[in-house]
């Protein structure tokens, strides 16, 4: 198992770290309303920082929501393999 290290900024740490509590909370992953309101960014902030950790860093993933497709994917942290 390898771990790397990864210096984020500000806004990737807020937005990494709100994915994660809305993961482990009991509603379960959040979507990117949730997340930017989570980690104190706007929308569209967080819609460029979700992309950045998901294509960019790989410590997030996003799933399609089969129940509320309107709303767009959920966010998870990415397991470590």
């Amino acid at each position: 198992m390898s771990h790397e290290t990864f210096d984020l900024s500000p806004d990737q740490a807020a937005v990494f770290q709100a994915v994660s509590q809305l993961e482990s909370s009991a509603d379960g992953p959040g979507h990117l309303p949730q997340i930017a309101r989570e980690a104190g960014v706007g929308p569209e902030r967080a819609r460029q920082v979700l992309d950045e950790l998901t294509r960019e860093l790989g410590l997030v993933i996003a799933m399609d929501d089969p129940r509320n497709p309107d709303e767009g994917p959920f966010y998870r942290v990415q397991s470590l393999r």
